[in-house]
């Protein structure tokens, strides 16, 4: 969040952008823990330095729950309907709970709303974006995890996707 684009490139071009952001807050990895908003919303830094210096080449790799990535919202107690909060006690009537102490978890009305968004910011800015799950086994690394990758071009150029190099037929 603290750097700033034009001057980390001090007027150099930039050919390539790779963002990697934490991935924790969208996983299934993360089960029942509190989000973080700050956390969550780290793609949005791609934005920042896309509109900055524009790299010709943005490449994001995540979790591919994060197509499902939406808005943040306080849990409710079933019973209650009233907030839980971080240390998992419920609100009492009326108390009003600051957000920093609501127990958040994604707005399952609006799933995919800041990935869709995401999305179209990049391609307002004038970037064809495409994206794909890869399973990392497939290109020789010793794990079976399967990843989200996002290949984002402004410079005309067609995305190509890498051949896959250690992938069995069947």
């Amino acid at each position: 969040y603290e750097v700033d684009p034009e001057d980390a490139c001090a007027g150099r071009p930039v050919g390539h952008l790779h963002a990697s952001p934490d991935c924790t807050h969208h996983s299934q990895a993360s089960g029942g823990q509190p989000r973080r908003k700050a956390l969550r919303s780290l793609s949005w830094v791609v934005h920042k330095w896309a509109g900055k210096v524009r790299p010709r080449i943005i490449t994001l790799e995540n979790v591919h729950q994060i197509v499902n990535w939406s808005p943040l919202v306080a849990k409710r107690c079933k019973s209650t309907n009233r907030v839980i909060k971080v240390d998992r006690t419920v609100a009492a009537p009326g108390e009003v709970v600051p957000v920093n102490e609501q127990f958040l978890v994604p707005d399952k009305s609006r799933k995919g709303h800041n990935w869709n968004r995401f999305i179209h910011g990049l391609r307002d800015l004038g970037y064809t974006v495409e994206w794909k799950l890869i399973k990392a086994c497939d290109y020789g690394a010793p794990t079976t995890r399967e990843r989200l990758f996002l290949i984002a071009r402004c410079d005309n150029k067609p995305i190509v996707w890498p051949r896959k190099t250690h992938a069995g037929d069947g």
